[in-house]
Formats: C-alpha cells, sequence, structure tokens
C-alpha cells in the first residue's frame, strides 16, 4: 500500500485526514498491520488510549469522530495504519482501516514528542 493509496482510502473531511495526508504527502513512516482485528476491541483500545492522553496532557485530535466510526463496525475485522509525524508536527496517528472495500473507518491523533514511544498494536 502506498501513501496515495491511504489518503484515497478517507471518505471524509477532516481536521485528523487533513493532518495524516500533509503527513504522508511530507514523508512521514506508515505502517499497515497485517492482521484484522475486531473493530470492538480496537474501540476499547482506543478509547483506553485518549482517555490516558487526555490524563496526561497530551492534546489528541478526531477522537470522538474515530469512536463513532468504530462504534457502527461490530465485529468487523480492521487493520491498524500507524503514521508517525512526531519528528515535524508532533503528532502519533492511529488509522483504522476496512480492507473491502479499502476504506478509513477512523483516524485520531496523539501529539506527543518524539521520545515518547508509540506502543501497541492499536
Amino acid at each position: 500500500m502506498s501513501a496515495s493509496d491511504l489518503i484515497s482510502a478517507f471518505g471524509i473531511e477532516s481536521e485528523a485526514r487533513g493532518r495524516v495526508e500533509d503527513a504522508l504527502n511530507s514523508g512521514a513512516n506508515f505502517h499497515v498491520g497485517l492482521t484484522p482485528i475486531p473493530a470492538s476491541r480496537l474501540r476499547g483500545i482506543c478509547r483506553g488510549r485518549v482517555r490516558a492522553a487526555q490524563r496526561h496532557g497530551k492534546p489528541t485530535i478526531g477522537a470522538a469522530e474515530c469512536l463513532a466510526g468504530l462504534a457502527g463496525m461490530g465485529e468487523r475485522g480492521l487493520h491498524v495504519v500507524h503514521v508517525d509525524d512526531r519528528r515535524r508536527a508532533g503528532y502519533f496517528f492511529n488509522l483504522y482501516l476496512d480492507p473491502h472495500p479499502l476504506k478509513v473507518i477512523g483516524c485520531y491523533g496523539v501529539n506527543i514528542s518524539p521520545e515518547d514511544p508509540a506502543t501497541g498494536p492499536a
């Protein structure tokens, strides 16, 4: 998958999408997970990570829209995509990708420093 394929998979305009597109067009590294994970599990992980980021004062974007998108997917298997723009703009993004048809279901970013580890599969 190329960066342009990933950009094309977004269905709607949003702040998070704009920042991911800018990151990818600027050469940010990204990784697509090969193993699909049930959307319901991803939603729980996402919710926990967003809460933890907010508790630690880390700005987030796209979290509410992302959680809403995941809520409608039930047990459907989604691929997790990480886009790392921490060195340039400070954001680490998690995207949740439906492979059939290729579509980004949700995306959120957390503003963290490059020294903070990006953790976990989701």
